[in-house]
């Protein structure tokens, strides 16, 4: 007989003996590796970078690896950039498209949205100018990392070419 006892807990019970299973994010030590196509070290890049105040300032050399991990609320990733030139491309790949569809977006800095991709590929990239994107004057921007639907997780790397 299995009974579930509190958020995590599974108690479990035979003729012969009983066992306390405890799966929670509170167990020491814990009791599974995260069950998703990342690592730990993918999921806390640039962490926290759940929100468009606490964007992660990255240099246009840095690619990565990130991960969008599971979480309540869904885990968003943002990253500040700046840049010089108006042109301006951002490539976001995730490997493993049956594990989570991701999607990207670009803001100016009043939070208007100046380009985004969705895509099914495994690849998803804004480039400006486009019919997607206008010509950006130099300054700081910020990128959009998240679940294209509710849930979705996955690994990824990005690039950015300005």
């Amino acid at each position: 007989m299995i009974r579930e006892l509190a958020a995590g807990m599974v108690l479990v019970l035979s003729p012969a003996c009983s066992l306390l299973l405890d799966f929670s994010d509170t167990a020491i030590p814990k009791d599974a590796s995260i069950d998703g196509p990342f690592t730990q070290a993918e999921c806390d890049y640039k962490e926290p970078n759940d929100a468009v105040a606490t964007a992660a300032p990255i240099a246009l050399t840095e690619t990565g690896p990130a991960a969008i991990c599971p979480a309540t609320p869904d885990d968003h990733d943002f990253y500040r950039i700046s840049i010089g030139a108006t042109a301006l491309t951002i490539t976001m790949t995730y490997p493993n498209r049956t594990s989570g569809d991701l999607d990207l977006k670009l803001y100016d800095m009043m939070g208007n949205v100046v380009g985004s991709s969705r895509d099914l590929t495994g690849t998803e990239r804004i480039t400006c100018p486009s019919a997607n994107c206008p010509a950006l004057p130099a300054g700081t921007y910020i990128f959009e990392v998240l679940p294209s639907l509710p849930g979705s997780v996955n690994s990824y790397t990005f690039a950015i070419q300005n």
